[in-house]
């Protein structure tokens, strides 16, 4: 009988390859996420100097990166969007984002807000609020954003990815007026990815 010992290094040799691979994607992607906090943090347009440290993150994940299909409306609805300012913010909902997250098939609406539409540079951005098990307790409670383009979203490989979610700006100083996510954007999962809740925050609440 023919022994099959001789195939248990060329088995390991593949086993190690594959796994090197995925080390190094894995690896590749966690520096790409750190070079996108960095920057999120150097320019950011509320919190400077000192306060910075405050800022708080959960750590880098990929499976927080899911594939997502995107659902365009026939014909985009009229949205008020409600404010912590108690106000509203004119936006258009065009359709929704489908995808699988924790063994759940989930949705999300996305919007654009009419007052970019006429803005040469933000005309074609998707504004994407949600919230979520985390919201109120590792997460703020006011919800968390993500952004997009509208052809980041039509893309047949679109990466729906919560490791780049922030926090409105109403979460670091008073004067603002932020969008509140809407109850058909409140996830029944926990996403612990992205911006944390401000630590200055929390210290004051």
């Amino acid at each position: 009988m023919l022994s099959l010992n001789w195939l248990k290094p060329a088995f390991l040799i593949i086993y190690l390859c594959f796994s090197l691979t995925a080390f190094s994607q894995n690896e590749s992607y966690k520096s790409k996420l750190k070079n996108f906090r960095n920057q999120y943090i150097s320019t950011h347009d509320v919190v400077k100097g000192d306060s910075v440290n405050y800022l708080k993150f959960f750590p880098i994940h990929e499976k927080y990166a899911v594939k997502a299909t995107f659902t365009k409306l026939a014909v985009p609805v009229e949205f008020k969007m409600p404010t912590s300012a108690g106000k509203f913010k004119e936006a258009l909902k065009i359709g929704y984002l489908h995808f699988t997250l924790k063994g759940k098939k989930l949705k999300l609406s996305v919007y654009q807000l009419k007052a970019l539409l006429d803005s040469d540079q933000y005309k074609d951005y998707v504004f994407l609020p949600f919230t979520d098990l985390t919201s109120g307790t590792k997460s703020y409670g006011g919800g968390r954003y993500l952004d997009f383009t509208l052809a980041d979203i039509k893309k047949g490989d679109f990466i729906l990815d919560f490791n780049k979610a922030y926090n409105p700006s109403c979460i670091y100083a008073d004067g603002f007026n932020c969008p509140i996510p809407p109850q058909e954007n409140d996830l029944s999962i926990s996403i612990s990815a992205g911006e944390k809740l401000y630590a200055l925050y929390k210290k004051n609440h």
